[in-house]
């Protein structure tokens, strides 16, 4: 029998783990107290920072393939599964790794460890997503950030997005006012981002709206992207080659905070859409580390500093190693493992929908 020879995998995978080391990059030099700058804020006149297209990347593939399992989803369950399984649990035991870690460098001098309700709140209010925790009195106190890991801040953006994008389900099938309606949707985000800045900064209900309204373009341009059927679409080259140069003008003359709403997502799912061996070998042989590296990334930082007090380059390049490591186990050993859970899950409702 003749062996077909392996499909080659898109670019997701490589970019959203390139995406994750982007955040390691402006983190380094942030928790190092260098300030928020870095390489790329330096070389793009002072407009991004690599944490920035790092965290708006994610969004936008996330949009672009999340709308893609929404529309092949049987139904609003088997939809939600798929969401909670890929978030949660990743998610609580990088916290109770993270609160293991904390414990022995927790001053013996304040409340006993396991009587700080501050504790409780970090594992609480992270794993609900919309009470976030980031600070435990005497923990890392006396470096530049004593936050445990300011990179769980994006998650319930991530999460809101998942369960917003369900305003969509049941006109799935109606692909024309399925394109308006996202259309006037990231329309209304543009206007309110652009217009009513000063409002949404100072606006916070269950969540702050500023982030909401920022995060939620790049995510609604993927799910958009993703409804027009990017392969489908013509003269991509053309365009990708066009959108570029614009990006690189609006940077030039100051305006690319604005210019970067339009440009950033078509660039990232073109990127994303190309084939490459180096994509071939991720998929096939480490999978996809990147939201284990996000997530374990930045209390990894704090420990080194903690520790070792690195210079901002030692601090990168060890930060890079351990984080790539734990990405990788919390992929083959807890996200890899929970996703594969789902079929369970449906089977059980399907058996409970028999019985009633």
């Amino acid at each position: 029998m003749v062996q077909l020879p392996t499909r080659q995998a898109n670019n997701f995978d490589l970019l959203r783990i390139l995406f994750a080391w982007f955040v390691i990059v402006s983190h380094s030099y942030v928790l190092n107290g260098d300030g928020a700058t870095d390489p790329l804020f330096e070389a793009t006149n002072s407009t991004f920072l690599f944490s920035f297209i790092g965290v708006k990347g994610f969004f936008i593939i996330s949009g672009y393939l999340i709308f893609k399992s929404m529309m092949v989803s049987a139904s609003i369950f088997e939809y939600l599964v798929k969401r909670v399984l890929r978030i949660f649990p990743a998610l609580a035991v990088v916290l109770l790794i993270t609160l293991a870690a904390v414990y022995f460098i927790y001053p013996s001098t304040l409340t006993p460890f396991f009587k700080n309700k501050e504790v409780y709140a970090y594992f609480i209010g992270n794993l609900i997503l919309f009470k976030p925790h980031f600070f435990i009195q005497g923990i890392f106190s006396g470096l530049p950030s004593t936050a445990i890991n300011g990179s769980l801040w994006t998650i319930e953006y991530e999460f809101f997005f998942y369960l917003f994008i369900l305003l969509f389900f049941f006109v799935r099938s109606h692909k024309i006012f399925l394109k308006i309606a996202l259309a006037i949707v990231i329309g209304i985000f543009l206007m309110v981002r652009l217009l009513l800045y000063n409002w949404t900064v100072q606006t916070h209900f269950f969540i702050p709206l500023e982030p909401l309204f920022d995060l939620g373009i790049y995510f609604l341009m993927g799910s958009l992207l993703s409804c027009f059927h990017f392969d489908a679409i013509n003269y991509k080259h053309t365009i990708a080659a066009v959108l570029l140069i614009a990006l690189i003008a609006a940077i030039y003359f100051g305006v690319g905070h604005t210019v970067v709403y339009v440009t950033l997502p078509f660039l990232v799912i073109y990127l994303g859409k190309q084939t490459s061996r180096v994509a071939t070998f991720v998929h096939a042989s480490i999978g996809d580390p990147s939201y284990g590296i996000y997530l374990y990334a930045f209390p990894l930082q704090q420990f080194i500093i903690y520790w070792f007090r690195p210079s901002t380059l030692m601090l990168f390049i060890a930060s890079t190693i351990g984080a790539f490591i734990f990405g990788y186990l919390s992929w083959i050993l807890i996200e890899k493992k929970a996703l594969a859970l789902k079929q369970y899950f449906l089977e059980r409702r399907q058996l409970f929908n028999q019985r009633a």
